[in-house]
């Protein structure tokens, strides 16, 4: 897994969203900027819709219950209507930058694992949105204190 540098991840609360809580509706909407190489990760009730762009490059997350647990499940688009780019190609960048986008994630909110330690442990599941049951998948990466 390469280094993140933290300087490149900026962080956006929005609504009522702060740095300690809500935990239930918190939801993460991750996107880059391939020009400066920062990470933009937007906290909110909702996902942050006006920063996706016609590249479909967005990662989102969510805290989720899973039957006692807690969970992070999120997804990515890899192919479908005005989606741009090879699903062979846009699959492979998905999965081999998930571990960016999920240390950025647990970069930008680090006030909330700071104060809840038990939260590293909770598992991520990242599903692939595909028409082609080759990339569609849901893996598990682990625990996001991994990350």
């Amino acid at each position: 897994m390469s280094y993140l540098n933290p300087l490149k991840v900026l962080v956006q609360y929005r609504g009522y969203m702060e740095p300690y809580g809500p935990i239930y509706e918190r939801k993460y909407t991750i996107t880059h900027s391939d020009l400066t190489a920062e990470l933009f990760v937007f906290i909110a009730r909702n996902y942050a819709e006006d920063q996706v762009t016609s590249m479909h490059d967005e990662v989102r997350i969510a805290w989720e219950q899973n039957g006692d647990n807690l969970i992070l499940a999120g997804y990515v688009t890899v192919d479908g209507k005005d989606i741009i780019g090879s699903p062979k190609v846009r699959n492979m960048i998905f999965y081999n930058e998930m571990p960016t986008a999920l240390q950025a994630l647990r970069q930008a909110d680090r006030f909330l694992f700071d104060e809840n330690p038990i939260f590293d442990n909770t598992l991520v599941f990242i599903k692939f949105i595909s028409d082609n049951p080759d990339y569609a998948k849901t893996y598990n990466f682990g625990p996001i204190g991994n990350y």
